[in-house]
């Protein structure tokens, strides 16, 4: 629930202005969904620039993703000890900044190191921007503001593949990033006129987990580092970096528990239901995540389409993610959150069956039509049920706690089917077929975890009666 407003800078609620905020706020998280969407279309363009193999440059995306995440999990209570309207202003002077930085990038260590600058404007912007305007609208108006963010954000799902299609086909792939620059300036200046501060004044009392920060940092880091060198680096190099990242997240795990206010509150997973959504959404996302990545590089690796045709063919993918996000919760109200989540997981695990076994282009077609409805309500459902278990004093870290699991679990993915296209690939990567089509194996199994985790976990008796 978002803390009362402190009282600073507490204009006049009026129509308007809460109209114009709400765009301020859709605009950066279309800019973070967008960014992430449109970067797997640019991927081809840039190793070619570069000169390294399309799956060597996957820390662009899960480096993006790691420190995005990382940040994500503080966000929310470094916004309630400084100022909510005062980070997001900052994340998005951040993500802009970065942008910028990615676009001129000159070499293959400049861009990831980039790309991990732009992760924290994007973890930034993400949960200060529901925030603020969470805490500039009056309650009676709040689930109708938060349903149309989230529509705005799902937009952005289906716009990103064809940003970066077109503007790496008819331009440059560096004009994906510098686009984000405008955009950026408008959600400024919107956030900067018609925003109110608030912050939460208990929120001084505590203290930031930095002991929690450091070791989630290199527990991430390092299983996402030592599963991504062992295709290509001996026992002797990735073992340690693995291990030491195994150590780190047991340590983690340890100090978070005996914690009064922690980072991710893991005695949330004492609740079966919570910890049965968290881990269905958690393996519903790692499987999206999985099929975007592997998807793009199929496209335009084993069948060389060219990236516009590539951003094209994923608005089969998007489409129905974004009709999802709009009808999702008058279904959910018909059959429930489990119901739906168990649809969701299956949709997937069918899709992926057709993503597996045939590469025919129609039934490509088909199963991205069909999967993008099982990845957005998988992802939303998981969400929603978890919360939903949670007393109400808690739903903030609930939540918080729940988007860093279910993003660094896609993130561990991305990694493990980079793995799998480079040990198939050959020494010269000369063939991606046989890694992908262990992908969607992979993919396929996520999915179906996914199903047997809430059907087995959630309790049915959590089921609200159909309405």
């Amino acid at each position: 629930m978002i803390a009362e407003a402190d009282g600073t800078d507490g204009g006049p609620r009026n129509p308007i202005s809460n109209v114009v905020l709400l765009l301020a706020a859709g605009i950066a998280q279309m800019l973070v969904v967008v960014d992430y969407t449109a970067t797997a279309i640019t991927l081809p363009s840039m190793a070619r620039d570069f000169d390294v193999s399309a799956d060597s440059l996957q820390w662009v995306i899960t480096g993006y993703v790691l420190t995005f995440s990382i940040v994500l999990a503080i966000a929310g209570p470094l916004g309630d000890r400084f100022g909510r309207r005062r980070l997001l202003l900052l994340g998005i002077v951040l993500f802009g900044a970065a942008s910028l930085w990615v676009g001129f990038a000159g070499s293959v260590a400049t861009l990831i190191v980039s790309r991990l600058a732009l992760g924290v404007g994007g973890g930034l912007l993400f949960p200060l921007s529901t925030a603020v305007v969470g805490a500039s609208t009056d309650r009676s108006d709040l689930p109708r503001m938060m349903s149309i963010l989230t529509g705005i954000a799902t937009i952005g799902m289906a716009i990103g593949p064809v940003v970066g299609g077109v503007f790496t086909e008819l331009a440059d792939w560096r004009w994906v990033f510098l686009i984000n620059l405008p955009s950026s300036a408008i959600a400024f200046v919107l956030v900067l006129a018609f925003a109110r501060e608030s912050r939460n004044p208990e929120a001084a009392e505590g203290r930031i987990d930095l002991a929690g920060i450091v070791l989630l940092t290199l527990g991430i880091g390092g299983l996402s580092i030592g599963i991504a060198w062992i295709p290509d680096h001996p026992g002797a190099t990735w073992i340690p970096v693995l291990a030491g990242g195994v150590i780190a997240m047991t340590l983690f795990v340890r100090c978070e528990i005996r914690r009064a206010t922690p980072l991710v509150d893991l005695r949330l997973f004492g609740d079966r239901a919570f910890a049965g959504y968290l881990l269905g959404g958690s393996l519903s996302n790692t499987c999206w995540c999985i099929l975007i990545f592997a998807t793009t590089l199929y496209l335009q690796e084993v069948r060389e389409d060219d990236a516009m045709t590539t951003g094209f063919q994923f608005l089969y993918l998007s489409g129905p993610v974004a009709i999802a996000g709009f009808i999702g919760p008058a279904i959910q109200r018909r059959i429930g959150t489990r119901r739906l989540l168990l649809v969701a997981t299956a949709i997937q695990t069918a899709a992926c069956v057709v993503f597996w076994t045939s590469d025919v282009s129609p039934w490509l077609a088909i199963g991205l039509l069909v999967v993008g409805f099982g990845c957005s309500w998988g992802w939303s459902m998981s969400q929603a049920g978890g919360i939903a278990t949670i007393p109400e004093r808690n739903v903030g870290l609930a939540s918080g706690s729940m988007l860093t699991v279910l993003i660094m679990s896609g993130n561990v993915g991305v990694v493990v089917s980079a793995a799998l296209i480079r040990s198939e690939g050959g020494a010269d990567m000369s063939d991606y077929a046989p890694g992908i089509a262990a992908s969607y194996l992979l993919a396929l199994g996520l999915a179906a975890a996914g199903f047997l985790a809430t059907w087995i976990i959630v309790p049915s008796a959590s089921e609200p009666a159909a309405g």
